[in-house]
Order: C-alpha cells, then sequence, then structure tokens
C-alpha cells in the first residue's frame, strides 16, 4: 500500500495527473472575417492598391534607387502576381510589401551584377573602327568574367601569354591531351557566353 501512494504522490507532483480543463471564454469582440484576414478571396483590391501605391513607389525610388518606371513595373508586376495566386494569407498588405520589397531586391541585384560584368565607355572616342574594338572588348571581358577560374587560367595562359600546351600542362599539372581537351571545352563555354 505504501509503493501506491508513493507512486500516486509522485505522479500529482510531476503534473502527470492534471484538472480538466475549463471551458473556453466566449469572445466579445466584433471584428468581422475579412477584417481579421481570414478570407483572402474577398481582399478590397482598390482599397489596397489606392492605400499602397504611393508608399511603395517611393521607397522603391528612395531606398532601392529605382527609376519612377521601373517601381511602377515591379508594383504592377507584384500586384499581378499576387491577384492571379491569390495565396492564403493573414496579413495582404503584409504579403504585398513583402514580396515588392523582395522583387526590388532582386532587380538591384541584376543590376549590380550587370554593372560588374561592364565597364563604360570612355568619353572621347575617335573613330567608329575603335568604338567597335571597344565593344567587342567589353563582351569578350563579360564573357571571360563568367567562366570559372580554372577555364581563365587556361585560356590566359593558351592564348594570352601565347604559352604552348606543353608549358601550359606542366602549370597546370596535366598532361597535352587534358590541356587541350580542357581549352577546347572553355572555349566552347565561353562561345556559349558570347553568343
Amino acid at each position: 500500500m505504501s509503493r501506491e501512494r508513493s507512486s500516486l504522490a509522485d505522479t500529482e507532483a510531476f503534473g502527470a495527473v492534471a484538472p480538466p480543463p475549463s471551458a473556453p471564454a466566449e469572445r466579445k469582440d466584433t471584428a468581422s472575417a475579412p477584417a481579421l484576414g481570414l478570407e483572402p478571396a474577398s481582399w478590397d483590391w482598390d482599397r489596397l492598391d489606392t492605400h499602397l501605391r504611393l508608399r511603395l513607389l517611393n521607397v522603391g525610388e528612395r531606398r532601392f534607387g529605382l527609376t519612377p518606371e521601373e517601381a511602377e513595373d515591379i508594383l504592377q508586376d507584384t500586384f499581378e502576381a499576387v491577384f492571379t495566386k491569390r495565396p492564403r494569407v493573414r496579413n495582404m498588405k503584409g504579403y504585398l510589401v513583402g514580396s515588392f520589397f523582395n522583387r526590388c531586391r532582386d532587380r538591384l541585384e541584376v543590376r549590380l551584377r550587370q554593372g560588374e560584368r561592364e565597364s563604360p565607355f570612355p568619353a572621347e572616342l575617335p573613330d567608329a573602327h575603335t568604338a567597335t574594338r571597344l565593344v567587342d572588348g567589353l563582351h569578350v571581358r563579360s564573357a571571360f568574367r563568367l567562366l570559372t577560374p580554372r577555364c581563365r587560367h587556361l585560356i590566359q595562359a593558351y592564348c594570352v601569354l601565347r604559352q604552348t600546351l606543353a608549358e601550359t600542362a606542366a602549370e597546370s599539372g596535366c598532361t597535352v591531351p587534358a590541356v587541350w581537351k580542357r581549352l577546347n571545352q572553355c572555349m566552347k563555354r565561353m562561345r556559349g557566353c558570347l553568343g
């Protein structure tokens, strides 16, 4: 009997036997389901558009450095995507703002990556032939930057520094046929980047 009492006392001490939960209290707030965001199909898109448009356009221009046309395009794309998908979210305003920010960030990253690959033209160009050579050089440089470091090294050693295949193979630590095959693969990749 003492064993039963001690085990019963232990289970009560650890909370294994809990009292039954009390009945939930009735809600007294009168908020409607659409105001809480429970019915995503019933959102007033015109109200959201008028409420958010100017704010998001200003944020796109000031925070992300977009032109007014770019900010408007991104905002239209965001509204169109959200309107056609109709995601089940509780806070449609927050979802729209977050989607717009993500799209602005993506546009900014694309612009930065594009700026890394291309350098600006000099202001004074002597003739058209020089200009076309500069444009071709920019395209080749951009394609060269898209290659892997190993491909860049092989092309630079063989094509730019004019090393022989044997010297390039000795420098890279592989056989001459392997260097020839890798060099052809790298040139094929570079042609794909240029095309």
